[in-house]
């Protein structure tokens, strides 16, 4: 009998092993099919934006620069894992996008193994792990490309969590460690110290509910203050390896790239409608799901959601008291989960907004924790306890099995739904065309959506629908500068030249740190001959400053429309070099064209008509050493001399070609022009 026994218990821990082991498989596996898509929205920019990406033996100057998108981006670890896999697959997607499945099925299995730690208990695990996996605000972490730090910030903080329930000096040294290698990977780390007193005080109540206040958090200090210790020295040292790469620890954003919170109410109307939008999508994340969460900023006052949402806020605060004084376990571990939403909530106003508050990436780790909420709630229910809630709850579920189906029904049903929301929302970030068109139906008062779909439609050379789509983009902000970028760029490829002008000013007037709109208005001023000012933009508002290939490139561009290639030359080498992927791009292009000579003789008579003598000398000299044709070369040179007043020669060395053989209308034109000399000169 007891062999049998064994055999049964045996069967059904092999099979519990198999559920846990299906759980992160059936994570990855939902989001397989972004494998096939491509790079959308920042993605390009993280991955293709710098040159010294793309260069193994550069990686130690890569990470210690910050991002692009902000000087205060400092993320070495998480970015080493995008350098890595470009250097080994350069611009095929697929690898990226399978690295960020993978993150998440770790994620996953992560918290399963968390939650084992928590409760021991199989079907629990493997709910937590379903509830976590399936979750449709996973969506954007796992398509996103450039969501790969909050992934990798979440592996970490996980494993910090995890080893944190162990004991002995090496647990504490491991908490340190991953609490470190988590803040390299993205800033929101900081919410480790944070959330560990109430994660220790849930830990508390589960396994030692009959402890008195004082017992309990002098019983944490004794066991976890060295843990709060180490914690604090990785602090330290994570503060001196950002200051040693950066040179500073925190800089004030530029002002066009500062969130507008308005007054102090203001401010907190914008924290409350975050909280709440953030908790909704971890509830009821069915309908909302979208790739931009967009509000007029600063919120109006008179805004009456807004004020429900705040209100919102508050109770959910009062609620995870009352929790902690009637289910102590469960109001901790809630308590923990809105802790770690601290870093997301705009307390420090997000940069770069420009009306989007919110994303759902934010949720990648918090949402782990609220995972466990749910779950350690539905186990308290289901357990039987000494407080009178449960006891209560046990009386009503032994009236029969009722309470228990409809709370598996209602989870198979919430599980399901998630489901189908990933489903369908996950094509929408296929591609960039798609995400845009998505955005503009799910958020239709962004104006991000409209001007990155004129973008989009203006390189597919749509540019009447361009055209709408910018006009759409200026009319919900008239501020926001790439709305009136992206029109005047249509309006330019519609042949209406001054028109496209006046929209690249009012884009620099609105942003004045607009490169692109500086860098068109440069170009439309070559175009119409005004160099000086032309060149004044490009070297003051677009040099140096992201795409850092793009200012080289107008300012080549400016010299060759001067008749300067010698200028140009090292400028545009300067622009290939700053191209993560230089291939067939217009910079070389333009250096393949510097190595004909026919570019230099063009400069020549360039300058000979503007009387830059010398400059034309040089020129001349390039396209000598370049192996130019020897007819064009000695027209060239024949201008040259009749301009330096020496029209003798010029004319000596048409007449010797002529004796030689060649035929050519330019030999006559020398010829001609010679004669037209004034005798003094002859």
């Amino acid at each position: 009998m007891g062999t049998r026994n064994r055999a049964i218990r045996g069967a059904g821990v092999g099979w519990m092993w198999a559920v846990w082991a299906a759980v992160p498989l059936l994570a990855l596996l939902i989001y397989v099919p972004t494998a096939g898509f491509s790079f959308v929205w920042d993605d390009e920019q993280v991955l293709f934006g710098r040159a010294d990406y793309h260069d193994p033996r550069r990686w130690l100057e890569a990470v210690r620069q910050p991002l692009d998108f902000s000087p205060n981006y400092f993320r070495p670890l998480a970015l080493s894992t995008l350098l890595v896999q470009i250097w080994l697959w350069k611009a095929n997607p697929a690898p990226f996008h399978g690295a960020n499945g993978l993150l998440h099925a770790l994620n996953t299995a992560l918290v399963m193994v968390l939650a084992w730690r928590l409760w021991r208990h199989g079907w629990g695990t493997a709910l937590a792990g379903l509830l976590y996996g399936l979750h449709p605000a996973m969506t954007e972490s796992v398509a996103f490309i450039a969501s790969r730090y909050d992934l990798t910030v979440t592996t970490f903080l996980l494993l910090a969590l995890i080893i944190s329930m162990g004991t002995g000096r090496w647990h504490r040294l491991g908490v340190g460690l991953c609490f470190l290698l988590a803040a390299l990977c993205k800033e929101m780390a900081v919410v480790l110290p944070l959330l560990l007193p109430a994660w220790h005080l849930a830990h508390s109540y589960r396994t030692q509910p009959d402890l008195t206040w004082r017992e309990r958090v002098r019983q944490i200090f004794q066991a976890e203050g060295r843990t709060y210790g180490i914690i604090l020295m990785a602090g330290v040292v994570y503060l001196g390896m950002r200051y040693a790469a950066l040179g500073y620890l925190h800089q004030p954003p530029m002002s066009e790239a500062r969130m507008e919170v308005g007054t102090p109410l203001q401010h907190l109307l914008l924290i409350g409608r975050t909280f709440a939008t953030l908790i909704g999508l971890v509830v009821f994340p069915f309908f909302s799901i979208r790739p931009a969460h967009h509000s007029a900023l600063p919120v109006p006052l008179n805004d009456g959601l807004a004020w429900l949402q705040l209100g919102f806020m508050v109770a959910c605060l009062v609620g995870a008291v009352w929790l902690i004084r009637r289910a102590p376990a469960v109001g901790w571990l809630l308590m923990a989960s809105m802790i770690s939403l601290l870093p997301v909530l705009n307390l420090r106003p997000l940069e770069m907004a420009k009306g989007i508050y919110t994303a759902e990436r934010f949720l990648t780790f918090p949402l782990t924790l609220f995972v466990l909420t749910a779950c350690q709630a539905a186990l308290s229910v289901a357990w039987v306890h000494q407080s009178a809630l449960n006891r209560r709850a046990t009386a009503w579920l032994q009236k029969g099995l009722s309470g228990q189906r409809l709370l598996m029904l209602g989870t198979s049903v919430w599980l399901g739904a998630s489901l189908i929301t990933v489903a369908l929302n996950m094509p929408n970030w296929k591609e960039n065309l798609t995400l845009w068109e998505w955005m503009t139906r799910a958020s239709p008062r962004s104006p991000i959506g409209f001007s990155n779909l004129a973008d989009m439609y203006n390189k597919l050379g749509r540019h009447e629908d361009a055209l709408k789509a910018a006009e759409r983009a200026i009319q919900l902000a008239p501020d926001s500068g790439m709305g009136w970028v992206n029109k005047g760029v249509a309006l330019l490829k519609l042949g209406h030249a001054s028109e496209a002008e006046q929209h690249f000013r009012r884009a620099t007037e609105i942003e004045p740190a607009n490169v692109i709109g500086w860098n068109n208005l440069a170009i439309m001023l070559g175009e119409r001959g005004e160099f000086v000012e032309a060149e004044r933009i490009v070297r003051q508002h677009v040099i140096g400053r992201p795409p850092l290939f793009m200012g080289y490139q107008a300012l080549g561009i400016l010299y060759l429309k001067q008749g300067r290639p010698d200028k140009a030359e090292p400028v545009l080498k300067q622009a290939f070099q700053a191209l993560p992927l230089p291939g067939d791009s217009l910079p070389e292009q333009l250096l393949k064209d510097l190595s004909r000579p026919g570019v230099w003789l063009a400069g020549v008579l360039v300058n000979i008509e503007r009387g830059e003598l010398d400059v034309a000398e040089q020129l001349y000299r390039r396209a000598e050493q370049l192996g130019g044709d020897r007819l064009a070369l000695a027209y060239v040179r024949g201008r040259l001399l009749i301009a330096k007043g020496r029209p003798q020669e010029a004319e000596r060395l048409a007449r010797e070609l002529i004796e030689y053989g060649w035929q050519d209308p330019r030999l006559n034109e020398i010829l001609r022009l010679a004669r037209q000399q004034p005798a003094s000169t002859r």
